[in-house]
């Protein structure tokens, strides 16, 4: 699978992403709404806006026409569905790539990409999990995983022979 050039970087101050949909809601005469659950899983679109010089400009577009054929081929690239920024796959919604020149020596190309989310590889139990953890220790257990995740992945790696 293609995947977007390592120095090409989505901005995080236009990052945005919308809701994945799924949830339907019957309106009852008389009384309160009723919402269903249609389905679980689903894609999300995220707003990605690459800001490029004309050299990184002239690989996006090789890229772009070339190798994922206008978003019609599935490509990986970096994004945050919630749990920092990691590799999904995702494609170019139709009709929403836009390039400008934003100045003499830079370009910005914006465009909506379709993926699914990180925390569907989450199951209920990991996700009550992290809210005890949350509702625990607040904003640092941040921190806490962060540590624990050194310590079991990197410290330890020193008493291996």
């Amino acid at each position: 699978m293609p995947a977007l050039p390592s120095r090409l970087v989505p901005l995080a101050a236009s990052y945005a992403l919308d809701d994945p949909g799924g949830v339907m809601r019957t309106e009852v005469e008389g009384g309160a709404s009723r919402f269903a659950l249609d389905w679980d899983r689903g894609p999300q679109r995220f707003h990605v806006s690459l800001l490029m010089d004309a050299l990184q400009f002239s690989v996006w577009t090789a890229f772009y026409f070339h190798l994922i054929k206008k978003g019609a081929i599935a490509f990986d690239m970096p994004l945050d569905s919630g749990y920092g920024a990691d590799t999904h796959s995702v494609n170019i919604m139709p009709g929403s790539y836009s390039a400008a020149r934003a100045s003499h020596v830079l370009w910005s190309v914006s465009f909506e990409v379709e993926a699914e989310s990180e925390v569907f590889e989450m199951s209920v139990a990991d996700a009550e999990d992290l809210i005890a953890l949350y509702e625990e220790y607040g904003p640092s257990s941040d921190e806490l995983l962060a540590r624990i995740d050194q310590f079991a992945n990197v410290d330890t790696l020193v008493l291996d022979l």
